[in-house]
């Protein structure tokens, strides 16, 4: 439950350094609730300590705080169990991506790029405390910052007392290679990892930084690296070759240590930012072909069962007066409403486990009641195929998972065992124990086909079943992991198809 679920008085602690820009906020907040409460701190330290003795509904922070920074006081919200639920909004004058996604994987409920109105504000503190919180993720508990990348910078120049100026120059900031000669350069700059800038002289013997420059960005694995020439003054008709091949920028020489660092830098923020805009479009393209692939999914999954109903309560309105046949129909809706129900909620909780919000509840289980369960609900794929299925799994054998989640588990595989078996026509399940976990072996007589067995047990991954979706055993995968085990399975065209189930032992 959410507050906007059921509003009471309410009481915001707002961090903002800058006094006229805490009032605007108050003055915004205020109009959340008939009763609202603002406390008001200008740095992190004394925010902390005010969240230690006021019973806080929602905090408003600015990233860039005296003392103690606001993703660190989001990171102490989220991880302190007594504040860990508060609805935190982050306000910040910088847009920088990567701030942004440390934000979320720490749990941050809305982020507000500064400046903003009254309005957009409301709106955004509104949505904030209609959501329920996100969780910090586990590897941001674990780390403050993300690990960034390391700009590796070549220096070019036939003149070692060159190089070695420029390189204590930026030996602070960056990672600095050197080359004495253009064969050098063009050999360290296709060779991994490749440097995101070099610096080049214009004059240097045997190949000149020109034809360095045309080389590179003639070469398709080297053209995205950024040249910027260092040149004497007098090199202006040089210069502008250079840029018209694709250099970005020049420096001349001597080189002024604050021109030198200034110019890299600007150069630097426009590689990380080229970065980030192909690592979003990678994740934009991935996203597209996931949407592209659950679209697919539900209209398997969902429509289908969903059509099947329809045409059989068609059916089953036709033979009303005929017991036997009314009875067929209806066990067929029953079939295909847990069918339907089963992927809602396989697919909710595949969901919550990807986004590590799942909330697990285990106890002790019987696995053998639950497989009868799955083999009785599983019974139409067994009569209509005639295949014969033993449950060997001792009685009295107990695990310690969540019941609805085993059964998920347990339906995936037989099921994809059962569809699965064409020879001898008949799927075994046995169990085995050691110290920590009993496993429980799913055998049936076919091989995994070839193209698929190396990736069996990733997403979207199927073959020769026609309109499946290929998310049963990735399902059961994550599935069984959020219950602390795992799944291993063995297949060759001699023995079979074995799938290991190992789950905690009760």
């Amino acid at each position: 439950m959410t507050w906007s679920d059921n509003p009471q008085p309410l009481t915001v602690l707002i961090v903002e350094p800058h006094e006229t820009i805490r009032s605007m906020i108050a003055s915004t907040a205020k109009k959340l609730a008939p009763s609202v409460t603002v406390v008001q701190s200008s740095n992190g330290v004394d925010a902390r300590e005010k969240l230690n003795y006021n019973d806080i509904q929602l905090i408003i922070s600015e990233w860039k705080l005296p003392k103690l920074d606001g993703i660190t006081l989001l990171q102490y919200v989220r991880s302190n169990p007594r504040t860990a639920q508060i609805p935190f909004v982050m306000t910040s004058a910088t847009i920088d991506q990567g701030n942004v996604m440390q934000a979320i994987q720490c749990g941050v409920s809305e982020y507000i790029v500064k400046p903003f109105s009254s309005q957009i504000l409301l709106s955004r503190l509104q949505r904030a405390l209609s959501k329920p919180v996100r969780p910090m993720k586990a590897e941001a508990a674990e780390q403050k910052e993300q690990k960034e990348h390391i700009t590796q910078v070549l220096v070019v120049d036939d003149v070692a007392d060159n190089i070695k100026v420029i390189s204590d120059i930026l030996r602070k900031d960056y990672k600095v290679k050197a080359a004495l000669n253009g064969k050098k350069a063009l050999q360290i700059c296709a060779m991994e990892p490749q440097p995101d800038l070099v610096l080049l002289d214009i004059m240097m013997p045997d190949m000149d930084g020109i034809e360095v420059c045309k080389r590179l960005k003639a070469d398709p694995n080297t053209q995205h690296i950024t040249v910027i020439f260092l040149s004497a003054l007098e090199q202006t008709e040089h210069i502008v070759k250079g840029l018209e091949l694709g250099a970005v920028d020049y420096i001349t020489k001597p080189a002024n240590p604050s021109i030198v660092r200034s110019r890299v830098k600007a150069h630097c923020r426009a590689i990380d930012s080229n970065r980030l805009m192909r690592a979003q479009i990678d994740t934009m393209m991935e996203n597209a072909k996931l949407r592209d692939q659950f679209d697919t999914v539900n209209q398997q999954e969902v429509v289908n069962p969903i059509k099947e109903i329809q045409t059989a309560s068609n059916a089953l309105s036709t033979h009303l007066n005929d017991p036997q046949k009314a009875q067929q129909y209806l066990d067929f809706i029953q079939q295909n409403c847990q069918q339907l129900q089963s992927h809602l909620d396989n697919m909710q909780a595949l969901q919550k486990i990807e986004r590590n919000e799942y909330p697990y509840n285990p106890s002790s289980l019987s696995v053998h009641n639950i497989i009868d369960k799955v083999i009785l609900g599983l019974s139409h794929i067994i009569s209509k195929q005639q295949i014969k299925i033993a449950n060997t799994v001792p009685d009295g054998l107990q695990v310690k998972a969540e019941q609805s989640l085993l059964f998920a588990v347990f339906t995936h595989l037989l099921q994809n065992a059962l569809e699965a078996s064409s020879n001898d026509k008949a799927v075994t399940v046995s169990a085995q124990s050691d110290n920590q976990f009993h496993t429980i072996e799913i055998h049936n007589s076919d091989a995994i086909a070839q193209p698929i067995r190396q990736n069996f047990l990733e997403k979207f991954v199927s073959h020769g079943k026609g309109t499946r979706s290929g998310l049963g055993t990735y399902t059961a995968k994550l599935l069984i992991e959020q219950q602390k085990g795992y799944i291993e399975y063995r297949s060759d065209e001699q023995s079979g198809t074995s799938v290991f189930v190992s789950i905690p032992m009760a």
